[in-house]
């Protein structure tokens, strides 16, 4: 029995889950901490957007910070946005909502309109914004801590993607996705299209989540693309893979 790569990457998204509540699993001897900040065997990480949201709130240069912040912009670079559909909390939460409603809106620049506009009041107000107020980092909490008020914008979010769709925020909304969405541009890891199988039959289009397609190589559309492998099960030619030859999402001549 062949099991999907959306069931591999459920199974992920949960073992990663479980490192939320180092309590209960004793994990703290090599992973201590939120995927806001953390301590992975002695290493130290911090998502790059904290990172940056706190360089421009104190309107200092912390160099302990970035090299901290480089381990994940490494794994951005070179495999895209798999935080987005390997690691983040809201993902999950959002891929089991019972969402039928097709997707009705396309801004699909809109999350890095949000990201300058975070950055730019973070800078302005002296405040991690978006470390403060994201539903992402509110779920985390809100695993770690228990129920709180923060996670109405977690219910907000869900509310939001039973009118608009499962991934309303992801796709519009974002700031963290975008930045890493952005760092991936060039990314080692992409779907690839075999032309030779390709029957253009779309299905590979109407499975993404996010709106967009293998192939695509736009900005508007790449940066999307969180290398989920939802677009690779949806394709029963076979046409479609992963590859880590190039960097781009280009059409296999």
């Amino acid at each position: 029995m062949r099991v999907s790569l959306k069931m591999r990457r459920h199974v992920i998204q949960l073992l990663f889950l479980a490192l939320l509540i180092p309590p209960v699993y004793f994990l703290d001897v090599y992973w201590f901490g939120t995927y806001i900040s953390a301590d992975l065997a002695g290493v130290a990480l911090t998502d790059p957007l904290t990172a940056l949201e706190i360089t421009l709130a104190g309107r200092t240069l912390w160099w302990p910070l970035w090299v901290s912040a480089l381990p994940l912009i490494l794994v951005a670079v070179l495999l895209g946005r798999v935080f987005c559909s390997y690691v983040c909390p809201l993902n999950l939460l959002l891929e089991v909502l019972p969402v039928r409603r097709r997707r009705q809106l396309q801004q699909k620049t809109w999350p890095i309109v949000a990201l300058v506009v975070v950055l730019a009041v973070s800078l302005v107000l002296a405040v991690p914004v978006n470390n403060t107020y994201s539903p992402v980092y509110a779920l985390m909490r809100g695993t770690l801590f228990g129920l709180g008020l923060e996670l109405v914008l977690v219910l907000l979010v869900l509310l939001a993607a039973l009118r608009w769709g499962r991934k309303i925020w992801c796709r519009t909304l974002c700031p963290l996705g975008a930045l890493y969405g952005l760092l991936g541009l060039k990314r080692r890891l992409a779907v690839r299209v075999d032309a030779t199988r390709c029957t253009h039959c779309n299905a590979c289009a109407r499975a993404c989540s996010m709106g967009t397609a293998p192939g695509r190589t736009e900005l508007a559309e790449s940066y999307l693309c969180t290398n989920c492998g939802d677009c690779i099960d949806a394709c029963k030619e076979g046409a479609l893979h992963f590859t880590l030859k190039g960097g781009d999402c280009d059409e296999t001549k």
